[in-house]
């Protein structure tokens, strides 16, 4: 039985790599489109093939494509599971949150939830179910890579089944590197490496250009290099970096600018590069940049020279890298029916129908034979993110839970990292006011719950 989805109101959204690591697309708008909440249906209630009438609701964030093609397959699993009903109601991102904490504190929270990996704090309010008891039927996470499928885990209980994944990226300029005479770089090289290559580079290719841009700021390029010193911007409990490292972060960068490598303060503040049209890459005048893989292909269709993707440098004693879970699909402990809507949940992953409508648009799926299916019909250009994907596994291990109230602190570390270029800060009060913004930004956290 099909329910009507219409569209509702108009939210708009900020756009930047924290929305992209969640599986948006600035440049492409994801999160920006109408909010829409379905229509009660006539017929909910009653008999359907002899089984009692199950109604369900979901709740999702993301762009217009998104909606369309997560109501295509709701409509499917409707046809293929008649007694069930879903209502839908999915709005942009910027909103998203405050509907939700509503239906959440009124005990009115959907049966099926999207969340992202802000997901433990809504395993700590109490608000989702262990899905342990439905892993292997109907939820089926036997084709997920485990260190995929085990970013639903909290304290080892199974909580959200990831719906895509993403990992960071260098992308690089080919036809830039061609002009210097160079090679291009390689996976596996080393922070060192990266650094002496970059100095021979811009000397290569001469005033104007640079070799990578200035990303201290960059909450989750920071992440990897203290990951790889043995340290997590969170440990679950607390922050785990200090002053010291973050004072090696800044000083390295300060040292990239006195070389020249990296744009100039004042050209970094008016190129941030979170989006194409806002990119000294799309100019032609950086050779490399640090993305989220899912926007591997905006950038490239924003530019004519050919990009390719290496993983982050490598250093430190440990992987710094992590597959990034883009988005979750979790269920209300208050579900009156979390059978049926474990069922919906493993369709949205596993049905070939229903993995094709969605796409990649939620990251690359965790399941391998989706995967696979989705790369033999993939163009050139998205082909490249789901290779780069195999790839970044190797370099990755386990991610660490998400800093709470992420979004406050990324912004206090952009600052700093800002006050430090244009000469405002040293690299040590730079790492001061980081550390301290990063422990205010869990106090919080803690103060609400």
């Amino acid at each position: 039985m099909r329910i009507g989805r219409k569209p509702a109101s108009l939210l708009l959204i900020s756009t930047f790599m924290l929305l992209a690591a969640c599986g948006g697309d600035p440049s492409t708008g994801s999160g920006s489109q109408p909010a829409a909440v379905s229509e009660p249906s006539s017929t909910k209630g009653g008999k359907s093939e002899g089984k009692d009438t199950v109604a369900l609701r979901i709740m999702w964030w993301g762009s217009q494509a998104r909606h369309d093609a997560t109501n295509k397959v709701i409509d499917l699993f409707e046809q293929k599971n008649p007694h069930i009903q879903v209502s839908a109601e999915y709005l942009g991102a910027d909103g998203y949150w405050d509907k939700l904490n509503t239906l959440v504190a009124g005990g009115n929270a959907p049966d099926i939830i999207q969340l992202g990996n802000n997901y433990p704090d809504y395993v700590s309010r109490g608000t989702l179910l262990e899905l342990d008891p439905y892993i292997g039927k109907p939820i089926d996470l036997g084709t997920f890579d485990e260190q995929i499928a085990s970013t639903g885990k909290l304290d080892g209980k199974q909580y959200g089944v990831n719906m895509g994944s993403n990992a960071l990226s260098i992308v690089y300029n080919t036809e830039l590197i061609k002009k210097a005479g160079m090679e291009p770089p390689k996976e596996g090289w080393t922070w060192e490496e990266m650094e002496a290559y970059s100095k021979q580079l811009v000397g290569k290719l001469g005033k104007g250009y640079y070799a990578f841009a200035d990303q201290s700021g960059f909450t989750h390029y920071l992440g990897h290099y203290v990951r790889q010193n043995g340290k997590a911007l969170y440990n679950g409990s607390e922050i785990a970096f200090d002053e010291a490292l973050g004072t090696k972060w800044f000083e390295m960068w300060n040292r990239f600018r006195q070389e020249g490598i990296i744009p100039t303060a004042a050209q970094s503040a008016a190129y941030l590069e979170s989006t194409p049209d806002n990119s000294l890459l799309v100019e032609g005048k950086l050779a490399m940049l640090v993305i989220w893989s899912n926007q591997f292909v905006a950038f490239q269709k924003a530019m004519k020279d050919e990009l390719q993707m290496i993983p982050l440098p490598a250093g430190g004693s440990e992987n710094g890298m992590w597959i990034q879970p883009s988005q979750f699909m979790t269920i209300n402990k208050n579900s009156k029916h979390p059978q049926e809507a474990a069922q919906l949940l493993n369709f949205f992953v596993n049905d070939p129908e229903a993995t094709l409508i969605l796409g990649s648009d939620r990251g690359i799926p965790g399941s391998t034979v989706v995967r696979d299916a989705l790369k033999a019909n993939a163009d050139p250009i998205t082909l490249k993110t789901y290779n780069y994907l195999d790839v970044a596994v190797k370099h990755s291990r386990e991610m660490d839970r998400e800093m709470p109230n992420i979004q406050e602190w990324d912004t206090a570390l952009r600052n700093s990292a800002q006050k430090l270029a244009f000469g405002k800060a040293s690299a040590a009060d730079a790492a001061a006011e980081t550390v301290k913004a990063a422990v205010a930004a869990v106090s919080k956290s803690k103060s609400k719950s």
